[in-house]
């Protein structure tokens, strides 16, 4: 994992703009990478296998993310809305 890390990097920047949420995602990526080890197949490479993981891993955490920040957006216009009356 140490030799092909920037792949995890890159997928991380990619996804995520704020530091608090890249370290969760890089988090996330790697729990799953420990916890689907044993499901490696050797015949492919291990990088390819990687890049895998971390980008599904990624495409997962950016719709859960995306999902809050439209219920917090409906919030806020909700509170808006209130304050108004």
């Amino acid at each position: 994992m140490e030799q092909h890390k920037g792949i995890v990097y890159k997928i991380v920047n990619s996804y995520c703009h704020n530091q608090d949420d890249r370290q969760d995602l890089a988090q996330e990526i790697l729990t799953t990478m420990w916890l689907a080890y044993d499901n490696y197949n050797k015949d492919y490479k291990f990088s390819t296998w990687m890049y895998r993981i971390a980008l599904n891993v990624a495409i997962s955490y950016y719709r859960k993310d995306s999902k809050r920040e439209d219920k917090a957006n409906a919030n806020e216009h909700c509170i808006v809305h209130i304050a108004d009356l």
